[in-house]
């Protein structure tokens, strides 16, 4: 995540079991859509690299993360 200039928080033993690790994100009203996509996107590379990813669906066929339809925001 350094490399693609993403701050993260990383969290070991004794908050986790000796050998586990976990990542914190912290979220802000500040970040952009673009900002949120960019650390999507590099989970999402950082998930098949590491082969951390597990569902019993199939992968959706779909490029983005989400469908701007889905949501809607407040004004």
């Amino acid at each position: 995540m350094l490399a693609k200039s993403i701050g993260v928080v990383v969290v070991g033993f004794p908050a986790t079991p000796i050998g586990e690790s976990r990542v914190r994100f912290c979220v802000s009203a500040a970040h952009t859509r673009e900002m949120l996509d960019k650390v999507l996107q590099a989970l999402d590379e950082l998930g098949d690299f590491l082969t951390l990813k597990y569902s019993r669906r199939p992968r959706p066929s779909r490029s983005q993360l989400y469908d701007e339809m889905s949501f809607e925001l407040d004004d």
